[in-house]
């Protein structure tokens, strides 16, 4: 029996036995292997017939029987983005944006719909908000040339450094009165133990434009390295530090001028550059299954998902459709835009908050055919570069009209969980969505 029937009939078998037994518990479900990701021969599996589900009443995916479940009403509360994990370190809160507003409320998960007023704990006003890794009750974000912590039960905020009174970095800022903010561009992170930050600082002049770039060691409350940008290199999307904290990322435009130009790693001194990619597509840092430091990111020079090593060894591809030998870097998944065959009609995003797996969801536009495989879908993906393997996780019902209708699918950082945008086809550019949440089955780190 060839991988794809085998897949075709696995998923049969599961949609068979749901119908039979009932829904299987989270813990008791077997994935759905992908036969060939690397491929674009893979079972391709409609979007089943499925109602739009009351909030906090779970269903089973027909063809890969993983557990899901409507965490909110629908309308203009929902996750961030698929690179940030929206739960605190216990599951207990999670971060919510309400794109209405453009306000970031913290709610709670003890019930459902997770938007209700009832579920609200607090508004943070911070930029760039992300979770405190062992602290379930705070959050860090910035404000101006301020890191702050905040405790979300109580309100209470505790500046962590002011740069603006920094030995290093104030005096730039009373020479360039223009600046006005530290930032990450909305996608860099810290460090995961939130040691080392990597931060721009913003202007008014040059269109906005990102004017310096530097590294702050917090446990030692020493700038590490800066750089200034000069105005042919500011075509930078992000800045942010390696999981691990050993390595700085800037996200470069394919154009940018050199050293900066596609995706760059640095060292924290800012005084060694190397080019990982072309250019700088959707992507997220994490750990393969081994530990080590990679991005995975889309490959606009070859239609696939790249897992990149973050080391001075690793090569970009520069050439359309050129190749992987010698390049220390190992193709995920393709995309298939450009070739002939079932074209992929979906944008994709990419989550590796949980360490050895990457989640890719796509979304969909409407009057898009979504004949691939990998159309409206979600999959688990094993970052081990000896076997690199993908898993279907889900059919995703939701069409993509306007920015925040994409599904930008994210995994928690144990692993339990994945969140998405969904409007479930219904009011279409309107961005009235729900947050759908499905249930990893536990140990699938050894399947």
């Amino acid at each position: 029996m060839s991988a794809w029937r085998r897949a075709a009939l696995v998923g049969a078998i599961l949609a068979l036995a749901h119908l039979r037994h009932g829904a299987l518990s989270a813990a008791d479900v077997p994935l759905v292997r992908v036969p060939d990701p690397r491929s674009g021969e893979n079972p391709v599996f409609p979007l089943p017939a499925l109602d739009e589900p009351p909030v906090g009443r779970a269903y089973t995916d027909p063809h890969f029987g993983t557990r899901i479940v409507r965490a909110t009403d629908r309308g203009k509360m929902r996750h961030e983005y698929a690179r940030f994990d929206p739960f605190n370190c216990d599951g207990s809160l999670i971060l919510l944006h309400d794109i209405g507003e453009g306000a970031f409320v913290v709610c709670r998960t003890n019930a459902m719909p997770w938007d209700a007023a009832a579920q609200r704990v607090r508004v943070v006003e911070l930029e760039e908000i992300r979770w405190d890794p062992k602290d379930a009750q705070c959050v860090w974000g910035q404000r101006g040339f301020r890191l702050i912590r905040l405790e979300v039960a109580t309100g209470r905020e505790e500046i962590v450094k002011d740069f603006a009174a920094d030995a290093t970095v104030g005096p730039l800022l009373k020479a360039n009165p223009d600046l006005y903010r530290i930032t990450m561009k909305g996608e860099g992170e810290s460090s995961l133990d939130l040691r080392y930050w990597v931060f721009g600082l913003q202007g008014e002049k040059d269109d906005y434009r990102l004017r310096f770039v530097f590294v702050w060691d917090r446990e030692r409350d020493r700038v590490e390295g800066i750089r200034p940008i000069a105005i042919e290199e500011s075509k930078i999307d992000w800045v942010g530090a390696s999981p691990l904290g050993n390595w700085v990322l800037i996200g470069g435009d394919h154009d940018n001028g050199p050293p900066l130009a596609g995706l760059t790693l640095a060292n924290r001194a800012l005084t060694r550059f190397h080019r990982l990619d072309y250019a700088t597509g959707h992507a997220d840092v994490g750990l393969d299954a081994d530990g080590r430091e990679v991005i995975v990111m889309q490959n606009v020079r070859t239609d696939c998902i790249d897992l990149i090593p973050l080391d001075w060894k690793t090569q970009p591809i520069l050439e359309s459709g050129g190749s992987y030998a010698g390049t220390n870097r190992i193709p995920l998944v393709r995309l298939q835009y450009s070739e002939q065959g079932p074209t992929l009609s979906s944008g994709v995003h990419i989550s590796c908050n949980a360490a050895g797996c990457a989640v890719v969801s796509t979304y969909i536009e409407p009057g898009a055919a979504g004949k691939n495989w990998l159309d409206r879908s979600l999959l688990l993906v094993r970052l081990d570069p000896a076997d690199p393997r993908a898993y279907y996780l889900a059919k995703l019902h939701n069409t993509t009209g306007a920015y925040w209708e994409e599904t930008h699918a994210t995994v928690s950082r144990d692993g339990s969980k994945v969140v998405w945008a969904s409007n479930w086809g219904r009011s279409v550019g309107e961005e009235r969505v729900s947050v759908m949440k499905l249930d990893l089955p536990e140990g699938w780190r050894t399947r």
